[in-house]
């Protein structure tokens, strides 16, 4: 009778390790094609490593193209909330030429922000045209703030942040262009 117990005991171990071998199988070409798709997606970009690490940073739940997009999206509004943090700091001890030129700045993140909501609506009402449109208004509103600097000819100090929040605006009309909403 012992050696049946032990038999049925070898039997369940060797039928679980099958099993969870299975499942690790399954998981990890899952994961695997998951990883393709944000490599796939961000590569038809412009600036493909942005998007990748972007992406992967700020990814939730299942890994689709709406998925992928809206985590490049998440990173745009990140983006410009760091903008808008900088233009406020800045604003305290401006010129009252420059405060002109950072209110500006700051009326138009604001307006980029709400744009991303926006296209996270159009995301989820499979609208494509309006997406395009919410995407490339981002794009427009965080240029504003370079206009602005520009028309005075003075080195905006939110260059950079400007830049990259339009790199991830173009990378987010990129990859609209290649999914299926």
């Amino acid at each position: 009778m012992g050696f049946h117990i032990h038999a049925r005991v070898a039997a369940l171990v060797v039928v679980s390790a099958l099993f969870l071998a299975s499942a690790s199988a399954v998981a990890l070409p899952r994961k695997l094609s998951q990883d393709n798709l944000i490599t796939k997606l961000c590569g038809k970009t412009n600036y493909v490593s942005l998007c990748v690490s972007s992406v992967t940073e700020n990814i939730k739940g299942q890994q689709t193209g709406a998925a992928v997009l809206t985590a490049e999206i998440d990173a745009a509004v990140k983006s410009t909330k760091v903008a808008l943090t900088k233009a406020t700091t800045l604003y305290k001890s401006a010129s009252k030429q420059e405060k002109g030129i950072l209110s500006t700045c700051r009326e138009n993140y604001g307006y980029a922000i709400d744009k991303a909501a926006d296209a996270k609506a159009a995301i989820a009402a499979h609208d494509a045209a309006s997406l395009n449109i919410h995407l490339s208004s981002i794009i427009a509103y965080v240029g504003t703030c370079q206009d602005s600097y520009d028309d005075f000819s003075l080195v905006s100090p939110l260059e950079k942040v400007d830049a990259l929040t339009s790199h991830l605006g173009s990378n987010c009309l990129k990859i609209a262009s290649h999914i299926v909403l």
